[in-house]
């Protein structure tokens, strides 16, 4: 019990020495050097279509500070080879305890523009890899030091990452007749990553103009070589249309009558990025323009 009461003695003798006759500066200075950290403990991407990019990304932060932290805001962005490619806010409360850490979950949308900047810069320059850089920002009132601004910045060299794109291959518009009221097609699938990837659940919706719907499912999983392709045959069973109107438009108009085609699936890779995101793509035009473009890809 002595010994416990001296060593409780020693503690409090220091905390009080250290309070009232340590020069404020040097606090700071303490203070200063005992940064935050940021990590990100998981990143994914979880839906991908032809406008954006949406992530979700597990950030880990840690509290070296004798205090605890508190903030009602957390600023943060994402460069991609110096690329800025999003900017954020948590808004939300976040108490670190002191010399203890937190995970939160960020919600992540890439900016459409920058981000296809990035993407034909990777390609017009072959590159492999990249520099993900994330950059957070937020104020905290610490005791003695006053109101602090910490920026954060994680680094990291990871694959260059790519988008896979489809393409319309083949269409067979014949099956608009009345014995076969359905659509086949077939559908190129690029991979441009150094890492294979598997597409499953895929479930895709064909419409001409308003007047007709047609709609089909993949039941089997897609497997696409690292930088490689796959052509995916597809068949679409007529939901609901006017097929005489429609075949009679195939006939007559096919410049002034438009469709769209719009494909979903789920991606399985071993990169923890890409791997259970959703990928969405859709295809516009005139029904002239989908032969002209079948044509050229055969």
């Amino acid at each position: 019990m002595v010994g416990l009461a001296v060593l409780l003695g020693i503690i409090i003798l220091g905390w009080m020495a250290w309070r009232y006759f340590t020069p404020k500066e040097t606090k700071k200075e303490v203070a200063k050097r005992l940064m935050p950290e940021i990590s990100v403990a998981a990143l994914n991407i979880t839906d991908i279509d032809d406008n954006r990019i949406k992530m979700t990304s597990k950030v880990m932060l840690k509290n070296p500070l004798p205090v605890d932290i508190n903030t009602n805001q957390l600023d943060y962005e994402i460069y991609i080879d110096s690329v800025k490619v999003m900017e954020e806010s948590y808004k939300k409360p976040i108490s670190i305890r002191s010399s203890d850490s937190t995970v939160i979950e960020l919600p992540m949308e890439l900016l459409a523009g920058p981000m296809g900047r990035v993407l034909k810069y990777f390609d017009k320059e072959k590159i492999d890899s990249a520099a993900y850089i994330m950059k957070a920002r937020f104020a905290v009132d610490v005791p003695v030091a006053g109101e602090r601004n910490f920026n954060l910045e994680l680094s990291k060299r990871l694959p260059a990452l790519r988008i896979p794109k489809a393409t319309i291959k083949d269409v067979d518009l014949n099956l608009l007749k009345m014995k076969k009221k359905g659509v086949d097609m077939v559908v190129h699938v690029t991979n441009p990553n150094l890492f294979p990837i598997k597409m499953k659940d895929g479930s895709f919706v064909f419409k001409i103009e308003d007047d007709l719907e047609m709609e089909g499912v993949l039941e089997k999983v897609i497997n696409i070589p690292a930088r490689g392709s796959q052509d995916i045959s597809m068949h679409a069973d007529l939901k609901e249309g006017k097929v005489l109107k429609v075949g009679w438009d195939m006939l007559t108009s096919k410049n002034d009558t438009h469709f769209s085609y719009k494909f979903n699936c789920k991606l399985m890779s071993d990169n923890g990025m890409l791997d259970n995101s959703t990928i969405a793509t859709t295809v516009k035009g005139s029904l002239n323009e989908l032969l002209d473009a079948a044509k050229k890809l055969k």
